[in-house]
């Protein structure tokens, strides 16, 4: 029993801001019954701390599960807008919620999420060479390309919030 007391005595409390303002402002600011879509990890937070649907999840896999999360992951990966937001769609979305942490993410060539997902999806990756039948890509990486604001996103998404670890869009044409 004290080693259990001695041990609840280092116990430091986990505070991370950026994610607290995000879980703040979704519960203040969206309606209880919108959906968001995002990394797995953050979409476990989200369902967590503010009771709020998620497309895909961390646990429960599945194959169609993995599938969904491989298009949700999309947001990560050289897609026009409209193929992104027909994507999100197509899951229900409401809100998508990128994180700079996977979107500049400086591992190793070839171990990023979006490395991975060039790959797959066909495309030379950033800072690779052109075999294997990859070929380059004219399509900008959408987390990049939609924090410009351009015509061609601003016809299906809203900046809702941003600070520097997270922004959040909502999708148009969806409810508040």
């Amino acid at each position: 029993m004290e080693g259990a007391l001695n041990e609840l005595k280092d116990l430091k409390e986990f505070y991370d801001p950026d994610t607290v303002d995000l879980m703040r402002f979704i519960n203040e600011k969206t309606g209880k019954g919108r959906s968001f879509s995002g990394s797995m990890q953050l979409m476990a937070a989200v369902k967590l701390c503010t009771d709020r649907r998620i497309t895909n999840h961390p646990h429960y896999e599945n194959k169609l599960l993995r599938l969904r999360t491989k298009e949700i992951y999309q947001i990560y990966a050289k897609r026009t807008p409209k193929d992104v937001y027909h994507l999100l769609r197509k899951h229900g979305t409401d809100y998508v919620i990128l994180e700079n942490s996977i979107c500049y993410s400086r591992q190793e060539l070839g171990c990023k999420i979006k490395d991975i997902l060039d790959y797959n999806n066909g495309h030379v990756i950033e800072g690779g060479v052109a075999d294997r039948g990859l070929v380059n890509s004219d399509v900008s990486r959408f987390c990049h390309a939609i924090k410009s604001g351009g015509e061609e996103f601003s016809l299906y998404f809203k900046k809702m919030f941003e600070n520097r670890t997270f922004y959040m869009y909502k999708l148009l044409g969806s409810g508040s």
